[in-house]
């Protein structure tokens, strides 16, 4: 019988609204798989209100941390410089056990940028960060107690796959949309393709929410694209297979600065959709080159025009990397990392 009554998680659950960014599903998945797995009650410091009712999560935080001996923490950026200090000092002063569950996959350079965090970062239980890459790149800064924990979804993996696709052939994004997700050279790569060729061969569909900084360009630009590419508005995170299952594969030309272990791969993989992705931050660890997607070069739209055109005259390689996505998609079911995180807590 677990020892453990009582635990807190403080990160970004989006206040009573729909909110469907990487940082939100993420916090949200935690939970709600350490509500079904174990008989803990489970604090909620929700920091969508550090900008609405910061007097509230300034008083929720200080007596989650002197009355929580758990807690796991998910921030952002600017959460970071806020509690990573103050957590820091409560695991030196009154024994609370800080388990940091990354965001992200820039952590090394923040380091760099600000040498505190070593310090709080080294005085957690642990870090969980999402790929071997980073935690190799943080050992490099110094940060020494990191445990590679990959992005997990629960979702419905598809039995069966399509195995008939004729033109046009139909690829999808479906992530935060915003210019550095390669959102334009998307765009632009599907229209060079069909203009190339003088007839429609292929077809984008765009899903994810907008970005406030990007909402006024992005309304611009589909003013101007063709009807090969459309906006389809937001999909809800345990949704996504039903909403990308038809598609031919999914583009991710993303040069993101914070691109941590992206959750739309495992949207795809778990669709039964090869991934085109750019060779940024930890893309390459989890998209098999050649198995189940492409890897190419950052931001060069000519390599992913390549890839998309390749893929377009290889229907039959195509369909049967689908067969190797579906069994990826089961490496990223939350069951065994759920496992590894309630041991790391009771231990």
């Amino acid at each position: 019988m677990s020892q453990i009554k009582e635990i807190a998680i403080i990160g970004h659950f989006g206040g009573n609204e729909e909110i469907l960014d990487g940082q939100t599903v993420k916090t949200k998945i935690l939970y709600n798989e350490l509500q079904n797995a174990t008989d803990w009650k489970i604090k909620k410091v929700d920091t969508y209100y550090k900008s609405k009712k910061p007097l509230k999560l300034l008083w929720d935080t200080i007596k989650c941390a002197l009355t929580t001996k758990h807690i796991i923490i998910l921030l952002s950026r600017n959460g970071m410089r806020f509690y990573f200090p103050l957590l820091s000092l409560c695991s030196k002063l009154f024994g609370t056990r800080v388990y940091h569950d990354l965001i992200g996959g820039s952590l090394d350079k923040l380091v760099l940028k600000y040498p505190d965090f070593r310090k709080y970062l080294n005085n957690f239980k642990v870090n969980w960060v999402e790929s071997a890459g980073l935690k190799q790149r943080l050992q490099k800064v110094g940060v020494t107690n990191c445990e590679v924990m990959p992005n997990f979804k629960r979702l419905n993996v598809l039995k069966q796959y399509c195995e008939e696709y004729a033109e046009p052939f139909r690829f999808c994004i479906f992530s935060r949309v915003m210019r550095e997700k390669g959102v334009e050279t998307a765009i632009e790569a599907v229209e060079a393709i069909n203009k190339s060729v003088g007839r429609d061969v292929c077809k984008l569909d765009i899903y994810g929410k907008v970005d406030d900084s990007y909402k006024t360009r992005f309304e611009e630009l589909m003013q101007t694209v063709s009807n090969t590419v459309n906006y389809k508005g937001m999909v809800p995170y345990d949704k996504s297979v039903e909403a990308i299952k038809d598609y031919y594969a999914l583009l991710f030309p993303t040069y993101w600065d914070g691109e941590g272990f992206p959750g739309t791969i495992v949207d795809a993989f778990s669709a039964g959709l090869p991934v085109i992705a750019t060779d940024w931050n930890c893309n390459a660890e989890i998209v098999d080159d050649m198995v189940n997607g492409i890897i190419y070069p950052n931001e060069d739209i000519k390599d992913l025009r390549s890839a998309i055109e390749w893929c377009i005259s290889h229907k039959k390689e195509v369909i049967s990397w689908k067969k190797s996505c579906l069994e990826k998609a089961m490496e990223y079911q939350p069951d065994n990392y759920i496992k590894q995180i309630i041991r790391t807590i009771e231990e």
